[in-house]
């Protein structure tokens, strides 16, 4: 996939490459953490009866004896590819999506290659899309993991049929693994809009509002005639746990010389946590996540920072009523683009999880996590290709402590280190320093103010060009709303 029509990239100032909304990505995820604003004031407005400890975390009975369709999703998959495609052939008139017979067979003969796609489309755009793909998968009744071949599927039909361009395997890797983590995302938190009690206006702007966010289950919900069937909403549609908060301020970034040719920028960011992925019950993947998103007055681009966590399986190693440790296997998408350097892509990691209580409500977490970078793709000099960044695997470490009072984290500490191997590129490896330090004091009410620095430290070692050593900072102070 290139980035095409219906598909999100994280730039607004000009048309996509390959048609399709402007912003879309901007404002999916602007309405998305809205929604969950507004779903936290709904709960603290009715704060839900409490459950049993053996009930279902997050699935309802009801969705998990849902009957599985897996043709129907497999319908719904091509589908959506015969959408996108017929939208950019007609109303976007896109020469790529001018495929012929013939196209067809040297797609199929050449196989998959790597892309030249700009940084957004490739590592912003392709999860999301890919995630209509898992979507149709969810709401027809697979499990997650069944859910993957789906969008593995849904990426190689668009690859191989959707263009006269050479098939891309970084789209396929990150529109499948990518658009399982951004699909499931969506779709819990589209549950917690919904309200399958109300009537007249409310019933419509939450069924819309829950379609915004996950379109394929909005029009699913539409044809079955869930939207305006009136029956108990599931308890189990909310977390036992959920926080979310914003932050709007001033930040200073450092373009390529640490201190010096700095760039002012304001930005505006939203968080959520999902579930509780310390101590809660983890039944089901994603049962916990968490995810930011920063917005930036940035010139041609408006999503800076994405970053979305889920938790796939655990195994609790100690619990008591002031400590919990576990260990954790967590899927990680992430995405950086600044004027300084981009990198992001697609993980799986071993976290070892730590949380200790010292007081009744202020906590000390910790973590420690092994990571695997199945693809990640990096700003480079020498990448060719009619990119500006590499692509490959590797591998890294990442530490995190939080001091935190309820869900407020008040101080934040995070190291990491990343080795990436360039699988396309000028060859070589990416050595990858990143340090965080954030400071949120509670000021009044839920008013915070704070502080931010980011380092980036890349040293790359080519095979046939000079090292590059380049380090970068961003400095940020705020105004939070919890």
């Amino acid at each position: 996939m290139r980035g095409r029509g219906s598909r999100a990239t994280g730039r607004c100032t000009q048309e996509p490459r390959h048609g399709g909304p402007p912003c879309a990505p901007g404002l999916l995820l602007l309405a998305l953490l809205l929604t969950a604003a507004s779903a936290r004031a709904q709960a603290e407005e009715e704060e839900p009866p409490p459950r049993p400890a053996d009930a279902p975390t997050i699935e309802s009975d009801r969705e998990q004896s849902r009957e599985v369709h897996p043709w129907l999703a497999l319908g719904e998959v091509t589908a959506i590819n015969l959408a996108v495609w017929l939208y950019d052939r007609t109303i976007g008139q896109k020469e790529w999506a001018r495929v012929t017979l013939d196209d067809w067979g040297n797609n199929l003969r050449t196989g998959f290659v790597w892309d030249a796609d700009d940084f957004s489309a490739n590592q912003f755009a392709h999860p999301y899309h890919g995630g209509l793909y898992y979507t149709a998968a969810r709401d027809n009744g697979l499990p997650f993991v069944a859910c993957l071949p789906y969008t593995l599927l849904g990426s190689a039909q668009w690859e191989l049929f959707a263009e006269n361009e050479p098939p891309s395997i970084n789209d396929l890797i990150n529109t499948s693994i990518g658009g399982m983590a951004m699909g499931e995302a969506l779709y819990r938190l589209s549950s917690m809009v919904l309200d399958t009690e109300a009537t007249g206006r409310e019933r419509f702007g939450r069924e819309f509002l829950a379609g915004a966010i996950s379109p394929v289950r909005g029009i699913n919900r539409l044809l079955r005639g869930d939207s305006f069937r009136k029956e108990p909403t599931p308890a189990e549609w909310w977390p036992l746990d959920f926080a979310g908060w914003g932050t709007l301020g001033y930040l200073n970034l450092g373009d390529g010389k640490l201190l010096r040719e700095t760039k002012n920028q304001f930005f505006a960011q939203l968080s959520l946590r999902y579930g509780d992925a310390f101590t809660g019950d983890i039944r089901r993947p994603f049962d916990a996540f968490e995810g930011h998103v920063q917005f930036t007055t940035r010139e041609n681009s408006l999503v800076s920072h994405a970053r979305l966590a889920g938790v796939l399986v655990t195994q609790s190693l100690k619990r008591s009523e002031e400590d919990s440790l576990r260990l954790a296997l967590v899927q990680q998408l992430s995405y950086v683009d600044t004027l300084a350097y981009e990198v992001g892509g697609q993980s799986l990691s071993a976290v070892l999880m730590q949380q200790h209580r010292l007081s009744r409500s202020t906590l000390l977490k910790s973590s420690l996590g092994l990571e695997g970078h199945i693809l990640t793709g990096i700003s480079s000099e020498h990448s060719g290709e009619g990119r500006n960044y590499d692509y490959g695997p590797g591998v890294g470490l990442e530490g995190r402590v939080i001091y935190g009072r309820d869900s407020w984290d008040i101080v934040t500490l995070e190291a990491g280190i990343a080795r990436v191997v360039i699988l396309d590129g000028a060859g070589g490896t990416h050595q990858i320093l990143t340090g965080r330090a954030l400071l949120d004091f509670p000021v009044v009410d839920r008013l915070g103010l704070g502080t931010e620095l980011n380092l980036f430290q890349r040293h790359s070692r080519f095979d046939y060009f000079p090292d590059v050593r380049k380090e970068t900072y961003e400095l940020r102070v705020f105004f939070s709303i919890h």
